[in-house]
């Protein structure tokens, strides 16, 4: 934990997952026999991916598939999940694991080889740069890379240890951007070829500090229909959302098998209590007078890129 700039404790938890799903986990619903079961509000075509090399990754690749399939605020952002449409799930299929878009983007097959040469939990497993082109999920959020040392498996995640949101900006201040699994969310999609308008990592209000995000506004994304990336200790999940009779019971998907499942805000899944979120909203797509400006701008991020990827 470092002081931050603004005299905030900065702090950071890198996150792992169990490979395979507890004996727990099933989908939600009502008597198998009878077939149905209450649902609240629920955002429609967000992907329910198995785990790829990351919960973090897979679960944000889950997150964007729905700009990808379905689109948001009048547009589709078609290259999120480049070459096809984002899979609606990955765990029957077809198309399962590398086969499927949505893997690829998540962790692609040069990352895999670069980064996860010595399997789960393995570290000092890097194979010697120069590496790929960085072209996934993970790849941007620095997950499994021995750089920022990321376990396999494994992204760094910072936050405010007073609720406050943890932004982009903040991670460029703090000098942390390279190591931010947050902030790789935001290279991603400029490598996609699109704009941020909200992105930051946020303690929920019920650690009790003096600010937080809380379960009223965790409704309204849902609402506006933006996924939210719910953290877990050592385990990232996708809130995709949440009952309208009992809201303190949100929808998730879980990396772990196909959904969708329940938790209580605030509370545990899996024995592994909640303590953030990540948020985030992509610009509306321009307008095409506007695409050489955005070109531009992506150049100069190139070489930023190049860098990190040495």
């Amino acid at each position: 934990m470092k002081r931050g700039t603004w005299g905030v404790a900065l702090s950071a938890l890198v996150l792992s997952v169990c490979l395979g799903a507890p004996a727990w986990a099933g989908s939600v619903g009502g008597d198998a026999g009878i077939g149905s079961w209450q649902q609240g509000a629920m955002i429609a075509g967000v992907g329910d991916y198995d785990w790829w090399y990351g919960c973090t990754p897979t679960s944000t690749g889950m997150l964007l598939s729905v700009y990808d399939r379905v689109g948001y605020a009048g547009y589709v952002y078609g290259n999120l999940i480049p070459g096809g449409v984002a899979e609606l799930e990955t765990f029957t299929g077809p198309p399962t694991g590398s086969a499927a878009l949505a893997s690829n983007a998540i962790a692609s097959p040069g990352h895999i080889s670069d980064f996860y040469g010595g399997g789960y939990g393995a570290s000092g497993d890097d194979v010697a740069g120069p590496f790929h082109a960085f072209n996934c999920l993970a790849d941007f959020m620095g997950t499994s890379q021995d750089s920022v040392s990321a376990s396999n498996g494994g992204t760094w995640l910072y936050y405010f240890s007073d609720g406050s949101p943890f932004t982009m900006a903040y991670a460029l201040a703090e000098g942390v951007q390279d190591n931010s699994g947050m902030y790789g969310i935001a290279e991603y999609i400029a490598y996609a070829g699109y704009g941020v308008k909200t992105l930051y990592n946020q303690l929920i209000e019920e650690g009790g500090q003096n600010y937080g995000f809380s379960l009223a506004q965790y409704i309204a994304e849902i609402d506006a229909g933006r996924p939210v990336l719910i953290h877990t200790e050592n385990h990232t999940l996708c809130g995709v959302g949440y009952n309208e009779q009992d809201p303190t019971t949100i929808y998730v998907h879980d990396t772990w098998s196909l959904g969708p499942h329940t938790m209580t805000w605030g509370g545990t899944y899996g024995g592994k209590a909640q303590w953030g979120v990540t948020v985030l909203e992509l610009e509306a797509i321009p307008e095409p007078a506007t695409v050489l400006g955005i070109a531009a701008a992506l150049t100069g991020l190139a070489g930023y890129l190049r860098r990190r990827a040495a």
